[in-house]
């Protein structure tokens, strides 16, 4: 038997940004209870806010946008979840992981560290970890065909290591690698994902954007 189970969290003016910006503004524009005919909210913040994706136009001029994907490149079926021990400020590189086997299914490697628990904490941006540049190319040698990393800290550039975030950037979104920042996986350290549907919101010319993604459970 198979649970659903969201992995991106919820957009508020709480939800924390990279380097500690706060331009979250979700507002009412009508409300019934003001004695307006119905609800409607108005929304501004960036493309890169809470759980989202970064695509290679991100760092490329010419490189691809959320438009430029069809619906089934989404859809991930062989997601595999990597389990890390870090700590605050540290890059992720090949010391840190477990030790890994080729694998031509996986499409989706999740890099699961626990530091979502620090979300509500100003160490979550301040401080958090990164990806090592050179694991972009780890990642291809032992899984070919992947087309996808997650996260579940806030982005691939530890802001204490901005040329290192940089030059990951480049390397994962370089070879067509899509980036998942900032995901939900508190509820997934003992789970098998089957499938995972990772749906971004869908506007002209977007580098990134935010994401609701589902995960299909055992």
């Amino acid at each position: 038997m198979m649970d659903i189970i969201w992995l991106s969290h919820i957009i508020d003016e709480q939800t924390p940004l990279y380097g500690g910006e706060q331009n979250i503004k979700i507002m009412s524009s009508k409300a019934i209870d003001s004695g307006d005919s119905c609800n409607t909210k108005f929304l501004s913040f960036s493309g890169h806010t809470g759980t989202h994706v970064d695509v290679p136009n991100h760092f490329f001029q010419d490189g691809k946008k959320i438009e430029d994907y069809s619906p089934d490149q989404w859809i991930f079926s062989c997601p595999k979840i990597i389990k890390v021990d870090i700590q605050h400020g540290q890059l992720i590189s090949n010391e840190h992981l477990p030790e890994l086997s080729r694998d031509n299914n996986v499409d989706f490697v999740i890099f699961y560290t626990g530091f979502e628990r620090f979300r509500n904490n100003n160490s979550y941006w301040e401080s958090g970890p990164g990806l090592a540049p050179e694991l972009a190319n780890l990642m291809k040698t032992f899984f070919p065909n992947i087309r996808a990393v997650g996260m579940d800290f806030i982005s691939i550039s530890s802001l204490l290591f901005r040329e290192q975030g940089r030059k990951a950037h480049h390397t994962f979104l370089g070879s067509d690698i899509l980036i998942f920042e900032d995901m939900k996986l508190s509820h997934i350290q003992n789970a098998t994902i089957e499938r995972i549907i990772a749906l971004p919101l869908r506007y002209k010319n977007a580098d990134g954007a935010p994401c609701s993604i589902l995960a299909w459970i055992q």
